[in-house]
């Protein structure tokens, strides 16, 4: 009546494809953030930023995976699947541009680190349930009270990672605002909470001075996100009008219990001096419950 299945995952990719500047600007004594001079230190001033393609990035993927199927009776089945992970990249491999995003091209190195699909735990649970409501004689009791399938789903996921940026501040003078945050102390909170979810105070920006070149000590993708978790519902059921006709109807339901799955928070550090209600903290979240009814009718 039960069955475990237990599997270590590995997988290793090289080769994958990441665009790069080419044409990247170099530091001088003179350096600023002001388009002309960033232009000026490129190795053909010509041209912007030259992106190029090249499969010379890596990526890795280790997991414990572990299924279950037990069949509790001739009613009710269940299945559940576990994972606990980590997966790697090189670089920011799983944006949404269609070049790679990078703090400095010139020192990919630092971009070493989790991936943006990197979720530790994911836990998925199914069950198929139909039970017999009616234990009486009437037949058309019977008929209606029985032979309903109710099929509920539930997931919980640990939370995705996410990087504590710059702000809009081109501290690294490459005429990019893509860069990562000053680390100055402990991220980590005991119990973080929408309002503050990791530690703000832990974070610097990093200003632009002319000819010097700050990149952010912080890593990419090293703080985790809020978890999900999410119960979803089928109820269904077909009515057979003799062997040619049949009725089926079906009720589902997304997130039946209306759990707020909070999104990512606000990880751009405000400028020095100014006091930012955002920073550290989620203001939004997925989608709440939904529900939905259809019928179907087959001759």
């Amino acid at each position: 009546d039960i069955s475990v299945g237990i599997a270590w995952v590995g997988t290793k990719s090289s080769q994958l494809p990441f665009g790069r500047d080419i044409n990247y600007p170099v530091l001088t004594p003179t350096a600023t953030t002001a388009g002309a001079n960033v232009l000026s230190r490129r190795p053909n001033p010509l041209f912007g930023a030259v992106t190029l393609l090249q499969s010379d990035q890596r990526a890795s993927y280790n997991g414990l995976q572990i299924t279950t199927t037990y069949r509790v009776s001739k009613l009710v089945s269940l299945n559940a699947f576990y994972t606990l992970s980590k997966t790697r990249s090189s670089v920011e491999l799983h944006n949404n541009t269609t070049q790679g995003l990078a703090q400095n091209y010139s020192r990919l190195d630092l971009e070493n680190g989790r991936a943006d699909t990197d979720q530790r735990h994911v836990f998925n649970m199914s069950m198929n349930f139909q039970p017999d409501f009616y234990k009486g004689g009437n037949k058309i009791v019977a008929a209606i009270l029985n032979g309903w399938s109710i099929s509920p789903i539930l997931k919980i996921r640990s939370g995705r990672p996410f990087t504590v940026t710059n702000g809009n501040v081109d501290a690294n003078l490459d005429g990019s605002t893509n860069d990562r945050a000053q680390l100055i102390g402990d991220p980590y909170l005991a119990n973080p909470t929408p309002q503050q979810w990791f530690n703000t105070a832990a974070f610097a920006r990093n200003l632009a001075v002319t000819g010097i070149a700050t990149e952010g000590n912080s890593p990419r993708n090293f703080l985790t996100g809020p978890g999900f978790k999410s119960l979803d519902m089928a109820v269904s059921r077909d009515f057979r009008f003799g062997e040619r006709f049949r009725l089926r109807l079906r009720a589902e339901g997304t997130n039946v219990l209306n759990n707020v799955n909070l999104d990512q928070p606000n990880a751009s550090v405000p400028a020095a001096g100014t006091t930012s209600t955002t920073f550290g903290t989620i203001t939004t979240a997925g989608a709440m419950r939904r529900l939905q009814f259809g019928f179907r009718f087959t001759f």
